[in-house]
């Protein structure tokens, strides 16, 4: 299977590699895929740590995750999911040493970075640690209606203004008020359930 794969590497797409690798589960197959994205890995990871051996073993670290999570999650989109990933695990482990990294950091990059998840919720596995994860998800499900759509769509999904505008047939300004209302919404009530390491 992996002859076949690297003499065909140039003519499979990422989710064909995906799909692969899901199916069954060689490491070899992942291995191929996390080739072609590993010099971005690196850049995030170096940009985060600011030290090339940091961000060497980071490189390692997170495609260690990647063996269980890419077997997990629905996958629409293999490099910008992976780079929400790289940047997830960057900032969970400056979080470690620093508790206070701001909420806005903690969240998804926004589509100005060119950074964009999968389309599910997964990027909050950086709430992972002390519960703060089911923090998160609650004070989501809490959003008025159009907020919640609105915040999902921008963070986890990474669509822009126009792209949810089109979506939802509401004005840009209405998007971007539903979208800034819902941040300072969800920062207020991530505060009462005890996530205040976040400014």
């Amino acid at each position: 299977m992996l002859k076949f794969f690297r003499k065909n590497i140039t003519e499979k797409t990422d989710d064909e590699l995906v799909r692969a690798y899901q199916q069954s589960g060689d490491l070899e197959v992942l291995g191929l895929l996390y080739e072609r994205y590993v010099e971005l890995v690196y850049g995030v990871c170096l940009k985060y740590f600011k030290e090339k051996t940091r961000a060497e073993d980071a490189v390692m670290a997170i495609f260690e995750t990647l063996v269980e999570k890419v077997r997990m999650h629905e996958i629409r989109q293999f490099r910008p999911w992976l780079h929400v990933v790289a940047k997830n695990h960057c900032l969970m482990q400056l979080r470690k040493k620093d508790r206070t990294v701001s909420f806005d950091e903690m969240l998804p990059a926004t589509h100005a970075e060119v950074v964009q998840s999968a389309g599910v919720l997964h990027p909050v596995d950086v709430f992972e640690e002390d519960g703060q994860q089911l923090a998160l998800k609650k004070c989501l499900d809490v959003l008025p209606p159009q907020q919640k759509h609105c915040v999902q769509q921008f963070y986890f999904e990474d669509k822009s203004y126009k792209e949810i505008a089109d979506t939802t047939g509401d004005a840009l300004g209405l998007v971007r008020s539903n979208i800034q209302n819902g941040r300072r919404n969800l920062r207020i009530c991530m505060e009462k359930n005890g996530v205040t390491s976040f400014t």
